[in-house]
Formats: structure tokens, sequence, C-alpha cells
């Protein structure tokens, strides 16, 4: 399954006049520089984090803590790669919630267990993700953090801050992390879905996954 072309094209640009902290669901894609292994291992189909990968697992939970209107709906670390599923919600639609079982990431099973998550996926959201016009314009970038202007509480500025932060972790200086980033917003429910089942089973699909 193909979920975005042109891979790490560097000349790529972010969707025109879409503003990255505004409400909507997004597909984030970080992956290691080089593409190196450095987060762990799959064995059985099962992400298996080295100490690299505790730190980067360690990070994410400490943003979903701290981020009270980003919504983290699936998340995988994989050997040189990390999937995010995130939606950016209205602090008003943020007290809407439902009720799904959801396995919050299977990337580490010893320390996150299945549990009952509060979801809340509008269907202003799931329908057309905000009232920006998305007519002729491409919805899958590849974005080069160098000439970004971040915005707080932008997908951008999270990129930014959470590589920084696991880079002086586990290197102290030089990057662990390519330049650009995925970013895909998700415009329907049926592509959530997707993209959705995608990261849950990714370790599965690790030996044909372009990212290896």
């Amino acid at each position: 399954m193909s979920l975005y072309k042109d891979k790490f094209k560097t000349d790529s640009a972010r969707l025109k006049n879409w503003d990255y902290s505004s409400e909507a669901v997004y597909f984030i894609t970080m992956v290691a520089k080089n593409r190196e292994c450095i987060f762990g291992t799959i064995e059985n189909s099962k992400m298996i984090l080295n100490e690299n990968g505790k730190v980067i697992e360690k990070e994410l939970l400490k943003s979903i803590t701290i981020r009270k209107n980003w919504f983290f709906h699936n998340w995988i670390i994989m050997p040189n790669h990390i999937h995010l599923l995130i939606e950016i919600q209205n602090p008003i639609e943020f007290q809407t919630t439902i009720h799904i079982v959801e396995a919050h990431s299977s990337a580490s099973p010893s320390s996150i267990s299945t549990t009952e998550h509060n979801m809340s996926l509008t269907t202003n959201v799931a329908d057309t993700h905000c009232c920006a016009s998305l007519q002729n314009q491409s919805l899958s970038k590849f974005s080069n953090e160098s000439n970004l202007s971040r915005k707080p509480n932008s997908i951008s500025s999270f990129v930014a801050i959470f590589k920084s932060i696991t880079t002086k972790q586990i290197n102290e200086t030089e990057s662990i992390w390519q330049t650009n980033y995925h970013d895909h917003i998700v415009r329907n429910y049926k592509r959530f879905e997707i993209i959705y089942d995608y990261i849950k089973n990714n370790p599965q699909s690790w030996e044909t996954d372009s990212l290896k």
C-alpha cells in the first residue's frame, strides 16, 4: 500500500495557504538520518525498542500529555522512522468524545497496553478538515524545516522541537533525523481508517516497507 508519492523529495513544498496549526487530522512521518535503523529491530512482526527507541517513546508520551488539544489517534516507532496520526482539535470540540478500543501504539507492547481512549473525530473534521479550500491542491507534501517559519502549536513547530530534544538525548550534537518530514492532511474517514490500519500493521509489513 502506497500512502504517499515522491518520497523525501527535498524540493517539495507544503500545502500552500494552509495553517498547520489549524483543526485537522495529520499523518506525519519522521525518518532517521540515512534511514539507519537506530531505534530497534523487528522480531516476529513486533517492534523491539532499543535504548534510542525508548527515548523516542518517552518523548512521544510526553507530547501526548502536554499537548491537550492534540489527540494522537495512533503512532508507531519503527527501526528507522516513526509514524504519527495526530488530530489538532478545537478546545470546544475537544470535549465531545466517543469511545474506541485502541492499541495506542504497537511499538512497545510491554509498556503500553490495549486500553479504552477518548477519541474526537468530529463530522466537520472527518469530512473536510476545516473550511480552507483544498481544491486542485495535492494533500501529500514533504516539508523542509529549514525553509519554514514555525507557528507555535503547529505541526512544523512540534516536529522541530521533537527532533531537537531527541537528538540531544541520543546524539547530543549531530541530528539523528533527516531534514525533511512527510505531512499529509487526512480529508475523510475512509482515508483515516487506511492510515490508522497502516500504522497499526507496520511492523508486520516491515520486510516490504518502502522506508527499509
